[in-house]
C-alpha cells in the first residue's frame, strides 16, 4: 500500500518532495482578461445583496463555516453553467509517484448530474484561522494535483484552476501538471493571481469563476458538436 498523505498535512516541503514545482510570475493580464464582461442583471442583483450583507460582517473573526455560507459559497453558485454545479466538502484523491494524496476540498465547481461532484474544474480551499491556522497554498496545490489527474484528456495535461480564501479575500491559482517521464517527478507549474477583496471586487471574482467554467465546458461542447 502506498503511503497516504492528507491535504491537511501538506507543506511547501512535502509538495516539493512530490513534484518538480515551478512558480511563475503573477501575470495580471491573464486574470484581468478572465474578469472582463458584464454580469446578467439577475446575477448583479443577487451579488449586490450578498455584498450588502458583508458590510458589517466580521469575516476575519467569524468561524470558517459561517464565512463560507455568507461569503464564499453564494459566489460559487453564480458560476454554475450547464451540468457544472457548486459543491461543498468534495473528497479528492490521486496517486502521485509512490504517494497517495487524499483530502477534502472545501468546495468545487464540478460536473455533477446527481448529488455527487465529478471531475472538479475549480477547487476551493478555505484557510483555517486561529490556533489551527496554516498556509492554505500547499493544500490547494494538493487538490490541484488531484484535479489534474482526473481531468487529463488522452494523456494530455490540461490546466487546473483553484482558489484559496482567507475570510472574504480570494486568491486564484492556475496549475499545469505534466505527467512524470521515466520515473521522474510530475512537473507542476503554478501561477497565482493577486488578492481580490470580495467587498469591493465581487464582480471580478464572479466573472473569473464564470470564465473558468466556460473554458472547462468548451471541449465538452466541441465534442457534442462533432457527434
Amino acid at each position: 500500500m502506498p503511503p497516504t498523505l492528507p491535504f491537511g498535512e501538506l507543506t511547501s516541503d512535502t509538495i516539493e518532495a512530490l513534484v518538480a514545482l515551478r512558480t511563475q510570475p503573477e501575470q495580471p493580464e491573464f486574470w484581468d482578461e478572465l474578469a472582463r464582461g458584464e454580469l446578467l442583471p439577475q446575477d448583479q442583483a443577487f451579488l449586490a445583496a450578498v455584498v450588502a450583507r458583508l458590510e458589517h460582517f466580521p469575516a476575519h473573526r467569524a468561524n470558517e463555516a459561517t464565512t463560507w455560507a455568507r461569503a464564499i459559497y453564494p459566489l460559487l453558485t453564480l458560476a454554475e453553467q450547464g451540468n457544472i454545479r457548486a459543491f461543498a466538502e468534495v473528497p479528492m484523491s490521486a496517486k502521485i509517484g509512490d504517494t497517495e494524496l487524499s483530502g477534502i476540498a472545501d468546495g468545487a465547481l464540478a460536473l455533477g448530474i446527481s448529488a455527487d461532484a465529478r471531475a472538479p474544474f475549480v477547487v476551493v480551499i478555505e484557510a483555517k484561522r486561529g490556533v489551527r491556522a496554516t498556509d492554505p497554498l500547499p493544500q490547494l496545490l494538493g487538490a490541484l494535483l488531484c484535479a489534474s489527474s482526473l481531468n487529463q484528456r488522452a494523456g494530455q495535461a490540461v490546466p487546473s484552476f483553484g482558489v484559496f480564501t482567507i475570510a472574504d479575500i480570494w486568491t486564484f491559482a492556475r496549475a499545469m501538471c505534466t505527467p512524470a517521464i521515466e520515473g521522474g517527478k510530475v512537473q507542476m507549474t503554478v501561477t497565482l493571481s493577486r488578492e481580490y477583496a470580495e467587498r469591493t471586487e465581487a464582480t471580478a471574482i464572479v466573472r473569473i469563476l464564470q470564465s473558468l467554467v466556460a473554458q472547462a465546458l468548451a471541449p465538452v461542447e466541441a465534442e457534442r458538436g462533432a457527434t
